[in-house]
């Protein structure tokens, strides 16, 4: 059996090697900045309805190519009301974690971070493994859009320059 372990400095090394291979500017997200009301009570209400099984469709400002389009999971399990387990497969590894909402903040990846095994595989789905990690664990936004789908944003939603992620529900 594979032994998972926890580690940021893994994920880190990624988001560090992924700096060499994209260029472009980036949303700075201040993690101490408040979430406003309205949007807190927004996911708060729909928070619970995101438990299941979702599937990386794209990205908005970087779209994925073809050959990586629904390739990578999110699987979300109500820990409790203001908790979800995250896990599924990335484009290559298994992962794990858990977003929680907070008060002041909104959506928060815990503070242990995301954890993956650690298999290889083509420079282009490693890339695109550490971009996803990286879109995770800046998430501070979601909605569920009227036509079912996930919309996770790795930055401030009003930012233009902030990446989304758009899920389906398996």
């Amino acid at each position: 059996m594979i032994r998972l372990q926890m580690t940021r400095h893994y994920l880190f090394a990624g988001i560090v090697c992924l700096g060499f291979f994209t260029c472009g500017t980036t949303a700075t997200v201040d993690p101490d900045s408040p979430a406003p009301a309205t949007s807190l009570q927004t996911m708060r209400s729909s928070f619970g309805s995101l438990e299941g099984d979702w599937v990386l469709t794209n990205y908005k400002n970087n779209p994925l190519p073809t050959a990586l389009q629904n390739r990578a999971t999110l699987v979300l399990k109500k820990e409790n009301t203001d908790r979800l387990d995250v896990g599924g497969r990335s484009f290559i590894n298994h992962y794990g974690g858990s977003f929680s909402l907070d008060e002041t903040k909104g959506l928060v990846v815990s503070t242990d971070g995301l954890f993956s095994t650690k298999m290889g595989g083509s420079p282009e789905a490693m890339q695109a493994e550490n971009a996803y990690y990286a879109h995770l664990e800046k998430a501070t936004y979601f909605e569920l859009a009227d036509n079912g789908q996930l919309l996770l944003y790795a930055g401030p939603k009003d930012d233009t320059r902030t990446e989304v992620l758009y899920f389906t529900r398996t």
